[in-house]
């Protein structure tokens, strides 16, 4: 019994002093076995201090770039004709012959549509007829007055020349009269759909025709009063409509508004956009991009941006990498950079990543330091 006892207790002392024995019999120490070699140590890859000091801040960092703002400016217009007209009759008559159809394209000044005119004809060969008579009477005058004969007098020469400048106003309006019947395209375009018969009576002021001339499209849409400093004339617009897919077109702005819509804050902009081809049609829908460029501006990636009651800031790593709060303002955002008012200076780093964890006078470990891509 004194011997298992006294076993007992030399097992518990061994325990005590940390001592163990192996089935093989070796004896190790505890202490020697958790903490093994420093071959060891290197071949798992512990490095003898860390990468950063243990109360250092990891960020990551990036350059201020200087580049002029790209704001844009996005809205829906409907394209017009840069010219339509309604071709009406300024007389009324029968139609007497059609010379277009549907569709085709004329130049300015062919004919469109021929009324009846046989009385106007017959008027005009009347006035010409009279004009030759009178011309004759007054070559005769002349001759006579010129050989100095006694025969005719001077006033009668002068009756003989009035008259001939009468009958020739007379074949002028008679052939006025006569022209007007023919109705003809005032400028170059296409001729729209029509209802146009031959025997048909059009009455004064009847519509004839409708000629459009889709050279170019005036796309007109509306901006809000905010962007009206970003509004001239020569700006460039992008335009995509749903009925070509996939097509972009290239316009630039030619007019707009002097006033603001006080029922809805915008002001009405008109861009022109060529159309040689004629794939756009008066009517059509677009969805318009404008972008405009300003002065260059410090740009910054968006997440760098911190809030505090008193507004917006960044952190910028000054010596040492000892951060300085910069207080800024907003002015534009693409995607994911924002161009600001503040005092940094193009090169300078601001935090990007991890911002929200620096403060005043902490330790900052610069881990990746990136540059902008504006």
């Amino acid at each position: 019994m004194n011997r298992l006892a006294g076993l007992i207790l030399a097992i518990a002392c061994a325990f005590g002093l940390g001592i163990w024995v192996s089935s093989s019999g070796l004896i190790f120490s505890s202490e020697t076995a958790s903490q093994g070699s420093p071959a060891d140590d290197a071949s798992n890859g512990a490095s003898p201090q860390s990468a950063f000091p243990t109360n250092a801040v990891v960020v990551t960092a990036t350059a201020v770039a200087f580049t002029p703002p790209r704001s844009r400016i996005q809205s829906i217009g409907t394209g017009k004709a840069i010219r339509l007209i309604h071709v009406t009759a300024d007389v009324a008559g029968t139609v007497e012959e059609i010379h277009v159809q549907p569709n085709t394209d004329v130049e300015a000044g062919d004919p469109i549509v021929t009324l009846e005119r046989k009385t106007q004809q017959i008027l005009l060969e009347s006035a010409k007829a009279e004009l030759d008579q009178q011309s004759a009477s007054f070559n005769r005058y002349q001759t006579l007055l010129d050989q100095s004969s006694n025969a005719v007098s001077q006033a009668q020469v002068d009756e003989a020349r009035a008259s001939l400048a009468v009958a020739e106003a007379k074949v002028a309006e008679a052939q006025y009269e006569y022209d007007r019947r023919t109705i003809r395209a005032p400028f170059s375009g296409r001729i729209n759909l029509n209802d146009l018969t031959v025997g048909s009576y059009l009455p004064q002021g009847a519509e004839i025709v409708t000629l459009v001339d889709a050279s170019s499209l005036l796309v007109e849409f509306t901006v809000p009063e905010t962007a009206i400093s970003q509004i001239r004339t020569g700006v460039p617009v992008r335009l995509t409509t749903p009925a070509l897919v996939g097509r972009v077109f290239n316009g630039e702005v030619t007019s707009f508004d002097s006033s603001i819509d006080e029922e809805f804050r915008t002001i009405r902009v008109r861009a022109e956009v060529q159309n040689p081809q004629n794939l756009l049609l008066p009517g059509m829908t677009f969805s318009v991009s404008l972008a405009s460029k300003d002065e260059p501006m410090p740009m910054v990636p968006a997440v760098s941006i911190l809030w505090s009651p008193n507004g917006a800031y960044v952190w910028k790593l000054g010596a040492e990498n000892q951060p300085e709060r910069i207080d800024v303002v907003l002015r534009h955002r693409l995607g994911d950079n924002v161009w600001l008012e503040a005092d940094l200076k193009e090169g300078d780093e601001v935090i990007r990543d991890g911002a929200f964890k620096v403060s005043q006078g902490v330790t900052v470990a610069v881990e990746v330091a990136e540059t902008t891509d504006g």
